[in-house]
């Protein structure tokens, strides 16, 4: 029988790096703009392999960077699995992430086609990306 997989924003799941250290990433928001797709949160510390999970003091850790990622995928594929829920979701409001479209990458030497967003809010076209725009936008 196929076991149906739940994901729930809130949710904490542990990812097992080489049998050696965990790292927990949390399902903070989906994001309308980009494909109603999962927004992580990937926290920065490592933690040994018996650690028993403390969902208070995972989510107070610091936020390494944030995804866009297939959450259901990974627990299908035992990538990453649930260890709990917790309500500090962080300050969803002022995620940003960067994207470009240029066509061929392996062409490209700088690409002057560089979009900014927020969750949920539309895409602003910034044209080349500089330091002082990425800093502004993305924070």
């Amino acid at each position: 029988m196929v076991k149906r997989i739940v994901t729930k924003i809130g949710y904490v799941y542990c990812v097992e790096i080489d049998n050696e250290y965990k790292v927990f990433f949390q399902y903070v928001a989906k994001d309308m703009s980009q494909l109603y797709s999962p927004v992580i949160r990937v926290f920065k510390k490592h933690y040994p392999m018996d650690y028993v999970p403390n969902m208070d003091e995972i989510v107070k850790d610091q936020v390494d960077f944030y995804a866009h990622t297939f959450l259901r995928f990974g627990v299908f594929e035992n990538a990453w699995y649930k260890v709990g829920k917790h309500s500090d979701l962080g300050d969803v409001e002022n995620i940003g992430f960067r994207w470009f479209s240029e066509g061929h990458i392996d062409k490209m030497t700088k690409s002057y086609k560089w979009y900014v967003w927020k969750i949920n809010q539309e895409f602003q076209h910034v044209g080349e990306m500089t330091k002082n725009i990425s800093i502004l936008i993305l924070g």
